[in-house]
């Protein structure tokens, strides 16, 4: 028997799967299920507590009472898995073609003639001034420490925070709020994280603001991504069951390798208990980075969050529990303090915003994935897109997405912490970061604040046993996938990491021969100029 136990090839045709969560992580496990494993769709059985498919990922909203984009709602650093999972979808429109198809056209129609320019803004004596950063010169300390963090095994670094290893000195640098403001890391986040990072994107650090095709889809991720999957799986038959919240997974005792008997859910108040046969696979979401977020408006700002530790997160403590192979999520959400981030949706109509944002920073909306503010308390954020965002955007209205990584702190020019201010506050400290005139821009804007009390919760510091394994010690019929399982060398808190986890489930509970696509690391010789000299 090896570690991740022994399993004879499963008959597809005889076989169910239960996938609990309705996330990208499961509709990309449905996929490949009915692709790459031959499982009959009326086999896949998607159960989720909440009313909608897409977990994080979701939009909403309209012009009048102002669009809302979280977090997962735009597009960062798609990869292999994700460009694999598209090209199996049809395409919602042109059943002829593939979703990967259908955005790869559209990214060569809607492609800027320019790169971004602007990255970082910093306060200068005359106002807002374009900071550099074609060049990372961190000098040579701060470089060696990079390159030994890189070579580090993460074993030794184990629960070390990144402020273990740098001084205070090296978050001032261009090149921490460059890097933070990409990757959501703060400095006590997890430093093998953040090495991670290193590994796999320090060697494209001048391009990380560049739109990439795959993350250039017409509309928002969700409507562009998510909802394309949930109707393909739909029409080919997958069973969808929603607001059933599953409780408890029943573990056969009579069974050496640990193996799932019976799933228990409350199913609109109702208690049910589902029978799982031993040829049959359950596929667990774990977690939420989107737990207890609050949503705010114009004129409010976000209640204070909610208990987090029930609903998406209740199933997998009742499981760890039981095994310490489950790993701990309590890491994980006990910290709400290292883990909050507020994000923002701004609705415009018939405002100038775009265009004296084009004429500041020199670029055109959606030539950059972001523009950040390098002095700003609340650790500022914006996504500027190209127009139109969402499919029900009218022609006279704009909207773009920001976030505060510090939301707990006060403003530069609105002296309360962001978590207190209403989107209309939120909306007059970008401006002031921007050097726009208030007055007629506010009067034109929506800004709908959410407080995402643990949207940076996969960051936190952790021991290697705090995550799951995809497949964990001696499962035989047993998968976890999302933002907070085991997955070697790959950078969590991404659409990537949940494909390519569901991917890996997929593969290994069916006995599949083929294996996601390797995780590409850069060679330190590549590297080494990047960071350049004194």
């Amino acid at each position: 028997m090896n570690r991740r136990g022994s399993f004879t090839k499963r008959d597809p045709a005889a076989t169910h799967a239960w996938l609990i969560g309705s996330g990208i992580a499961s509709l990309s496990a449905a996929v490949h299920l009915i692709h790459d494993a031959h499982v009959p769709a009326a086999n896949v059985h998607i159960l989720d507590v909440h009313s909608h498919a897409g977990g994080a990922i979701k939009s909403c909203g309209n012009a009048e009472d102002g669009y809302v984009l979280y977090t997962g709602s735009l597009p960062y650093f798609h990869d292999r898995c994700v460009e694999n999972l598209l090209s199996l979808v049809p395409d919602a429109e042109d059943s002829q073609k593939s979703l990967l198809q259908s955005i790869k056209e559209f990214d060569k129609e809607s492609v800027p003639e320019t790169a971004a320019t602007t990255r970082l803004m910093k306060q200068g004596k005359d106002g807002p001034e374009l900071a550099h950063t074609k060049s990372m010169q961190i000098g040579p300390r701060y470089r060696l420490e990079l390159i030994k963090v890189m070579l580090e095994n993460e074993r030794t670094l184990g629960e070390k925070s990144i402020q273990e290893i740098f001084d205070e000195a090296f978050f001032k640098t261009n090149f921490w709020t460059l890097w933070s403001t990409t990757f959501a890391l703060q400095p006590w986040h997890s430093a093998v994280e953040f090495r991670r990072c290193l590994c796999k994107h320090l060697a494209d650090i001048e391009r990380l603001n560049d739109v990439k095709a795959l993350d250039r889809t017409k509309y928002t991720i969700y409507e562009s991504i998510i909802l394309p999957i949930e109707s393909y799986l739909r029409r080919s038959g997958v069973d969808f069951h929603f607001h059933a919240k599953v409780t408890n997974l029943q573990m056969n005792a009579k069974e050496v390798q640990t193996t799932v008997s019976q799933i228990f859910l409350d199913d609109g108040g109702e208690q049910k208990a589902i029978e799982v046969r031993p040829e049959d696979i359950v596929i667990v979401t774990l977690g939420s980075t989107s737990s207890g977020s609050q949503r705010g408006s114009n004129d409010a700002p976000p209640t204070p969050p909610q208990e987090v530790k029930n609903g998406d997160w209740s199933l997998w403590i009742e499981l760890a529990e039981k095994c310490s192979d489950f790993g701990n999520p309590l890491n994980f959400h006990r910290n709400i303090e290292q883990a909050a981030v507020e994000n923002f949706t701004v609705t415009l109509r018939n405002s100038d915003f775009m265009q004296r944002y084009e004429t500041l920073t020199h670029d055109k909306p959606g030539a950059g994935a972001l523009i950040s503010f390098a002095d700003s308390n609340w650790g500022l954020s914006l996504s500027v897109p190209r127009q139109p965002v969402c499919s029900n955007q009218p022609p006279d209205v704009d909207v773009f997405w920001g976030y505060g990584l510090h939301p707990e702190k006060a403003g530069n020019f609105i002296s309360k912490p962001m978590s207190a201010c209403s989107g209309k506050e939120i909306m007059t400290e970008v401006l002031a970061h921007l050097g726009f005139p208030p007055e007629d821009i506010l009067a034109k804007s929506i800004t709908i604040p959410v407080l995402m009390p643990l949207a940076t919760a996969p960051l936190l510091a952790r021991a290697h046993n705090h995550r799951p394994e995809v497949i964990p010690f001696q499962s035989k019929n047993l998968a976890f996938v999302g933002q907070y399982v085991e997955i070697q060398d790959d950078t969590t808190l991404s659409m990537e990491y949940s494909v390519r986890g569901a991917q890996l489930a997929v593969c290994s509970l069916m006995r599949l021969p083929k294996h996601p696509p390797k995780i590409e690391r850069h060679l330190l010789l590549n590297v080494f100029d990047l960071l350049g000299g004194a």
